[in-house]
């Protein structure tokens, strides 16, 4: 009896102790992704943010086409051709150039609707950009956790099976009986079954996190980051740089520039023209000048003016609206990060030791006959699990934490 307390007090100080060893110093892995790399790679293979870049790039060569001239119009005219006239010799040719001149500041007005427009793209695609990385931190942060749940699994296992060995040397040796076996056995089962389930999770988080950051699942390796610490966070208010507040901002300047360009249209534009006449039947050659205005009796300028500024208006009121909606959102994944984080630190601090001391209790008392081999199995899952629980504490914490990213990018007042 003495001699198997003391093989599994011997395998079980062995399977601590390489387990410390693996948590001081692992060993290098030949691919290791960080969070900046996949941040880095997700920037750089977006196609949703590649195509905003486009929209953008489109926006600001609309600009250069948007309030120029009018281009010249080039008039000719034969009177007197043919017909009752002798042919060529009595007719009167003209030709010459127009150009209309746009007044009350219309080109102004068109090139401010264009420039805003490239403020609202822009912010768009900054919006995009924050939302993506925000997405890349919290699918980084699942595998981080499915690796970390992994490690746990991994050890449950191999403890599992030294006692499965030691009640099979037990059970051979006449020292326990068949139940004892079964028992270990089924704890094995369960903790592979569980083991098994955890790999699903892995598989599809690292899935997703391929997908996101652009490249295939199997060149995507370990991972690697301080998953067990986290900062502190804290609360602010939403800053008037946020990029959905600045988008909005440029979609009520761009449609008060309309506003400001349909007030303009009321305002005849003046179409002065010059050219050169020559009368065949007299051979003179005379210069010729014009101008022209249309008469402005309808102005519907103002009355599309009216509706435009109360478009704008109606965007100002989104805009107080999206900025609540922003500080509300905020301020719950504030509090969420801080309950999160709040629990983590207290199951490291507090059950997490309280379980190592249990688990070291019990192995001495098996070591001097005091407690079954089963209690001595119990308080090792109880431990597992508690470390399950810090890690589950942890991903939460993480993902309020990434989540807290969206409203980045100078979004915040500090």
């Amino acid at each position: 009896m003495k001699n198997h307390i003391v093989l599994l007090c011997g395998i079980v100080l062995a399977l601590d102790m390489a387990r410390a060893e693996t948590h001081a110093s692992s060993p290098p892995a030949t691919q290791r992704l960080t969070l900046e790399q996949a941040l880095g790679l997700a920037l750089q293979n977006s196609p949703e943010l590649r195509a905003a870049r486009l929209q953008t790039q489109a926006a600001e060569k609309a600009v250069a086409a948007s309030g120029r001239w009018k281009n010249p119009e080039l008039k000719f005219e034969a009177e007197g051709v043919g017909g009752d006239l002798d042919g060529f010799n009595e007719a009167e040719y003209l030709i010459g150039v127009s150009q209309t001149f746009e007044r009350s500041g219309k080109r102004k007005y068109d090139r401010a609707v264009a420039q805003e427009s490239i403020g609202i793209v822009f912010q768009a695609e900054a919006e995009k950009e924050l939302a993506l990385l925000a997405e890349v931190r919290r699918a980084f942060i699942e595998v981080m956790a499915q690796q970390e749940t992994g490690k746990v699994r991994e050890e449950q296992e191999e403890l599992g099976r030294a006692f499965v060995k030691v009640a099979r040397t037990r059970l051979e040796a006449g020292g326990a009986s068949q139940m004892e076996l079964v028992q270990a056995e089924l704890q094995l089962e369960e903790i592979i079954l569980s083991q098994t389930c955890c790999f699903g999770d892995l598989e599809a988080a690292r899935i997703r996190l391929a997908s996101l950051i652009g490249i295939p699942e199997k060149e995507l390796g370990e991972l690697t980051g301080d998953y067990y610490t986290l900062d502190t966070f804290e609360p602010a208010a939403i800053a008037e740089s946020h990029p959905a507040l600045k988008r909005m901002d440029a979609r009520i300047a761009a449609t008060r520039a309309q506003a400001r360009l349909a007030k303009a249209k009321d305002a005849t534009d003046i179409t002065l023209g010059a050219g050169y006449k020559y009368e065949a039947a007299a051979d003179i050659n005379t210069f010729v000048l014009g101008a022209k205005i249309p008469l402005n009796f309808v102005r519907p300028g103002r009355a599309e003016e009216a509706a435009t500024l109360l478009r704008a208006d109606a965007l100002h009121a989104e805009r107080n609206d999206l900025s609540r909606s922003l500080q509300r959102e905020l301020s719950v994944v504030a509090a969420l990060y801080k309950g999160a984080k709040m629990e983590a630190e207290m199951t490291r601090g507090k059950l997490l030791p309280k379980a190592e001391e249990a688990y070291e209790l019990s192995k001495a008392g098996y070591a001097a006959g005091r407690y079954s081999w089963v209690e001595l199995i119990a308080s090792q899952q109880h431990l597992a699990e508690i470390r399950v629980r810090e890690i589950e504490a942890l991903r939460d914490a993480h993902l309020a934490r990434a989540e807290l990213y969206r409203f980045m990018k100078e979004g915040l007042q500090r």
